[in-house]
């Protein structure tokens, strides 16, 4: 039914769980599977002293929690692909899924973790509410 999903991953406590989900659609599918993490930079900091340090740790950060995902699925035999993106998440997450034409997106849920997010949604909600294409939220 599925063939290309993608997985939007955060770096939380809670991917782990939700890479259980994704071992399983990938098995049970035969799907590609594509792992993303979308992530912004702390530009509040831009004009101080040793902001370029601080930006490569925060990519570095985004590419770690990506490889340890594939490290993690791959040990499964899934195939998969994935990559850590600079910008908005849920902008990342369904610009990255009409690139590689993705069947369906896993993604995690969660309460709001502030009040912006109460007013604003979380990215859950912000992909649910503009995705063309199924949705799963694990929660």
């Amino acid at each position: 039914m599925f063939k290309t999903i993608l997985c939007a991953i955060d770096g939380s406590a809670a991917t782990e769980r939700q890479l259980l989900y994704v071992m399983h659609f990938g098995k049970t599918e035969d799907a590609s599977l594509h792992v993303v993490h979308g992530f912004q930079l702390p530009t509040h900091y831009a004009a101080q002293e040793g902001y370029e340090t601080l930006v490569e740790q925060y990519r570095q950060v985004a590419i770690n929690v990506v490889e340890d995902a594939l490290a993690y699925l791959r040990e499964t035999r899934i195939e998969v692909s994935g990559e850590a993106i600079l910008g908005p998440a849920a902008e990342v997450i369904l610009d990255e899924a009409s690139r590689i034409n993705a069947d369906l997106i896993l993604i995690g849920g969660r309460n709001p973790s502030d009040v912006r997010e109460m007013f604003l949604g979380s990215v859950s909600q912000q992909v649910l509410t503009v995705s063309r294409i199924p949705v799963l939220v694990i929660p």
